[in-house]
């Protein structure tokens, strides 16, 4: 009799492990992927999780044009079409993407393509950009699933939905839900002292009471300044931390209980600048 209910138990605890191993969400960073090709219509791709080969892949792709660095389109697509060629690398054909792209509607001639998963708010980058030129057929580059198979999306951007800013002075505290945000493998840009923080959600602010406290003065204790004062969340970037988001450089002076993670407050002279700004995305670069 006790043999017995030591093995329902054993039996028991080993199914209550099964249930919770299977209702824990495989980590976000194994999903593995990239751009195959860019041509004049399509943009193609594939995405999925080698941990769990069910779990479809939602993907953002994002279309700049050269030299920019917020995204001029945005086109979201899943990851469950069929191909031949990931059948060889990957023994399951149904990882690929595919999005219809009118390269005529976007101004310019040149462009960069990235490429990214979406899981729980979160972006993972999808293998390396891709250029693509109005004047060519066909991208720059073409990665076959067996070359991209070995590079993870190790690129984490956390992602917070848009919230309402509100700009903190020296009395306001940051929120108790405050995001820790890692930024992973940070690639150097082409000056060498800058680094890619990755994709950031980007909002306006003003001093008036609308915006924060009203008091005209920023948590570091000084005036804020258009193009030149951000708020942010200063266990990501600390006071004083310089960055450069599009062709402006910003400096760190001001935190809000609403700016946590991936999220940046741009400061401006008057609030019909800050709500005309909204809410946009854009690469982050920090000055070293």
């Amino acid at each position: 009799m006790k043999t017995s209910i030591f093995k329902g138990c054993n039996v028991f605890l080993l199914s209550l492990a099964a249930a919770i191993l299977m209702a824990s969400p495989v980590s976000a960073a194994s999903v593995q992927g990239g751009i195959t090709s860019v041509n004049s219509k399509t943009v193609a791709g594939w995405a999925w999780n080698p941990e769990n080969t069910n779990d479809v892949q939602k993907v953002e792709i994002h279309i700049f044009q050269a030299g920019k660095s917020e995204p001029v389109k945005y086109i979201h697509v899943t990851a469950d079409q069929y191909r031949d060629d990931l059948v060889a690398e990957l023994k399951d054909g149904w990882h690929g993407f595919s999005a219809k792209v009118d390269w005529s509607q976007l101004s310019g001639n040149d462009f960069k393509v990235k490429a990214y998963a979406v899981k729980d708010g979160s972006y993972y980058m999808l293998g390396d950009p891709v250029s693509y030129s109005k004047s060519s057929s066909q991208s720059t580059k073409k990665t076959p699933p067996k070359s991209a198979m070995t590079t993870t999306a190790d690129t984490s951007v956390a992602m917070v939905p848009p919230l309402t800013t509100v700009a903190a002075g020296p009395s306001v505290s940051p929120g108790s839900g405050a995001i820790s945000a890692v930024v992973s493998a940070v690639p150097a840009s082409a000056s060498g002292n800058e680094q890619s923080l990755g994709i950031f959600s980007i909002s306006g602010y003003c001093a008036c009471e609308l915006c924060g406290s009203g008091l005209g003065i920023t948590y570091s204790g000084v005036v804020p300044q258009a193009n030149h004062t951000i708020s942010a969340d200063l266990s990501l970037l600390p006071l004083g931390s310089k960055v450069r988001i599009g062709g402006i450089i910003y400096t760190v002076e001001d935190k809000g209980s609403s700016i946590m993670g991936n999220m940046i407050d741009i400061f401006y002279a008057s609030h019909e600048e800050a709500m005309a700004h909204g809410r946009t995305e854009a690469e982050v670069f920090l000055i070293q």
